[in-house]
């Protein structure tokens, strides 16, 4: 599959389409994946007294913080009021992996994977935090993304 932009200053907001020479079961599931990200699914964040909702698509990760679970975006991070096995159901596996009991994090925001001395790899995400995964997920990890 090949992905392609066309930039121009004629369009206002941003589309997707899908060229194809005709249509079929799996192109219409994508068209409903791509929807479901971009559209439907959000989540409420907190700042403060600021509420946002957050579309899957802007989320870098989900992580604890102390006794937070918070949502870390290109826009700042947010509190959220579900913990992390809750969030695993809400969001599409296809689009995030756990790495650990405390983070979820969001596959298209991944630059690498670095393996340490100690067999776990510290994964370097595109915004420049480092973080780790935990034992337990290394193997879950080995399996999804580094097949």
């Amino acid at each position: 599959m090949l992905v392609r932009f066309n930039i121009s200053e004629l369009f206002r907001e941003p589309f997707i389409t899908i060229n194809v020479d005709r249509k079929t079961d799996e192109l219409i599931n994508m068209a409903v994946a791509i929807e479901e990200v971009v559209n439907k699914k959000k989540i409420i964040g907190y700042r403060g007294i600021e509420q946002k909702a957050i579309s899957l698509y802007q989320i870098v990760s989900i992580h604890t913080d102390g006794k937070n679970v918070v949502c870390e975006t290109k826009g700042g991070i947010y509190r959220i009021r579900k913990r992390i096995y809750e969030m695993k159901t809400v969001i599409p596996k296809s689009l995030f992996i756990q790495i650990s009991n405390s983070e979820i994090v969001n596959i298209s925001q991944i630059k690498n994977f670095s393996l340490s001395q100690t067999g776990i790899y510290q994964v370097n995400l595109l915004n420049g935090r480092k973080t780790y995964t935990s034992r337990r997920y290394t193997q879950i990890i080995r399996k999804e993304l580094l097949k």
